[in-house]
């Protein structure tokens, strides 16, 4: 007994270190870390961190679910037979997302996830099998992805995962915000005094991606 009781202890702790060090745990700690800031207030070029919920505006559809959203990651995995009873090997994995803006009550900021790292609730999972067919949405994507759904006699085990950031959802932002003309001032009249109007535009590079997550935790 005391054997097993330090294997399993072992086991955690081997756990506990591998969630700490993946990529997900890195960028929730950096989120944590960085200033947060509204958006009114957020200096440009500076890296801060901004909350804010998405605003209605263009939408893709999640391939797996349906769902309307800014920014979808799907992601099929397989079954290895033989392995520990959480043995999946991922088969594909496909994100999209469409420019998008976020309000946190002081202002809008308009943000590109182009080239981000984005970490999003994997909310929804499906599976098919040797006794569950696939959906049409699960089989048109395995198809568009080239992964086959037949092995050496039946259906493959597979395991659907999918996760969004749909219209309303609260978004964390770590980002080096600029803000520029906002072309929507030209409607408005301004006096000779003030300043041109701006707004914040949220983007990243291959040296400062910006940060994305919708964690729970991190609103809390």
């Amino acid at each position: 007994m005391e054997a097993l009781a330090l294997v399993l202890v072992l086991g955690g702790i081997a756990a506990g270190a591998t969630w700490y060090w993946s990529a997900t745990a890195r960028l929730r700690r950096a989120l944590r870390r960085a200033k947060r800031v509204s958006i009114a207030d957020a200096p440009e070029g500076a890296v801060v961190r901004l909350d804010g919920r998405v605003l209605e505006g263009e939408t893709l559809e999640a391939p797996l679910t349906g769902r309307r959203c800014v920014y979808y990651v799907a992601i099929v995995e397989e079954f290895e037979a033989g392995s520990t009873p959480d043995s999946w090997r991922e088969l594909t994995r496909e994100a999209r997302g469409v420019q998008f803006t976020i309000e946190d009550g002081t202002g809008r900021a308009i943000v590109d996830p182009e080239g981000a790292r984005v970490d999003v609730d994997l909310d929804r999972t499906a599976s098919s099998g040797a006794l569950e067919e696939p959906t049409a949405a699960q089989a048109a994507f395995l198809e568009r992805r080239g992964v086959k759904l037949t092995g050496w006699s039946s259906n493959r085990t597979l395991r659907y995962r999918e996760g969004v950031f749909e219209v309303g959802e609260p978004i964390a932002v770590m980002c080096r915000p600029m803000r520029e003309p906002d072309p929507g001032a030209a409607s408005r009249e301004v006096g000779y005094r003030e300043a041109p109007s701006t707004r914040l535009r949220v983007g990243g590079s291959a040296r400062h991606p910006i940060l994305l997550s919708d964690a729970r935790e991190l609103s809390q």
